[in-house]
């Protein structure tokens, strides 16, 4: 290995939220890599037990960025893959510092390697019934031991930086915010359809974009949406976001209304699709009960969508006071709000986004990096 290649911070990250449509999650790693810019004294690692999906591959035009997929058995299951094949691949790769992107650690993770975190949320605390029962287990099995094992910890929000204070004694001093952020120049408005299953929708429309699983609460504005459609609301519901785990009864429902046309549903939608869906929504809805955060919100407000949210303390730290804040459980609510929008368009304080901005976050990001490792060195 060449002293060039040598002095280079090479960095490690759990990648698996890569390799499935676009998520938050993933959302989240994208913007943060992105936000690196093509930095020359970084080298990142994908380690994923399945390939990097489509809907990511912009990141390839960085040339040190590069993919390590899982062969063989430890590609079949993400779970035997983190525990047990990633800690032996990260010493063969050499790494100087492990991204723990999904807020845990492989239990082998050499204690030669610094460990950062970034914590998403605290939903197998706070809301565990919401989530799939091994997926619950390996939160809680994982979480504890892995912030007694990391050196800082990359919340995704003030709320959720109080979450870990709350939950957990790590030093507050050692927790950073890095807000999943976007770039003003990528908010580019679209008139044109950029395929054909778009250009099929109606004009006045609604837009919700999340994985359908039960904390986001889509049950209870289904049910809304069917009452404001009796009493003469004419707004469509289009939803872009993958199928998660659900009731049965509520997917059956959500995928009879979009076969009838009752609602368009886009299990996935490529970087021009989610553009134009944002460029000509006439309003915005997200009804979760939990988030940690919430960049569909974020980009909504970019995009200047009038917004019907949840009353959720991390929405109202996004959209302070730009947003129409509802009761999450209130279906009514739900539905007068809907109705009220189309009698009179929301008019709202023009948010202020510049600290949501991707080069902020980066920075902080490259800081925890650069300080760990050279510390690590000395």
């Amino acid at each position: 290995m060449s002293n060039i290649d040598r002095k280079k911070y090479k960095i490690a990250l759990d990648a698996r939220p890569l390799s499935t449509p676009v998520s938050g999650v993933g959302r989240l790693i994208e913007s943060v890599l992105k936000g690196f810019d093509q930095d020359p004294d970084f080298e990142f690692y994908l380690f994923s037990h399945k390939p990097i999906h489509e809907g990511y591959s912009d990141l390839f035009k960085n040339p040190n960025i590069k993919p390590v997929i899982g062969q063989g058995l430890f590609s079949k299951k993400g779970g035997i893959y983190f525990a047990f094949y990633l800690p032996f691949q990260l010493r063969k790769y050499e790494i100087d510092l492990f991204w723990g992107t999904q807020q845990v650690f492989p239990l082998f993770l050499s204690k030669n390697i610094p460990g950062v975190l970034t914590y998403h949320d605290f939903v197998a605390y706070r809301f565990p019934e919401t989530m799939r029962p091994i997926a619950r287990f390996q939160q809680l099995f994982y979480l504890r031991r892995s912030i007694q094992r990391a050196d800082y910890i990359l919340a995704n929000s003030e709320f959720t930086r109080s979450e870990i204070l709350k939950y957990s004694s790590f030093p507050k001093d050692k927790i950073g915010i890095i807000y999943p952020g976007y770039s003003p120049q990528e908010i580019r408005k679209i008139k044109t359809p950029p395929t054909k299953r778009i250009g099929k929708l109606p004009k006045k429309f609604f837009l919700t974009v999340s994985t359908l699983e039960p904390r986001k609460n889509f049950g209870t504005l289904l049910k809304a949406y069917r009452n404001a459609k009796k009493e003469g609301s004419d707004l469509v519901w289009v939803h872009a976001g993958k199928e998660g785990w659900e009731s049965p009864e509520l997917l059956s429902k959500f995928k009879h209304s979009s076969a009838a046309g009752e609602l368009y549903w886009f299990d996935f939608v490529n970087e021009e699709e989610l553009k134009y869906l944002y460029s000509q929504a006439s309003l915005f809805v997200f009804p979760s009960i939990y988030e940690g955060f919430g960049i569909p919100l974020l980009e909504a407000l970019a995009y200047s969508l009038p917004c019907i949210v949840s009353d959720l303390e991390v929405f109202r730290e996004i959209g302070k006071r730009s947003c129409v804040y509802i009761s999450p459980e209130s279906e009514e609510d739900w539905k007068n709000a809907i109705l009220d929008f189309q009698k009179k368009k929301f008019k709202f304080p023009k948010p202020d986004l510049k600290r949501f901005e991707r080069l902020k976050s980066a920075a902080l990001v490259k800081k925890i990096f650069r300080d760990l490792v050279s510390y690590k060195r000395t």
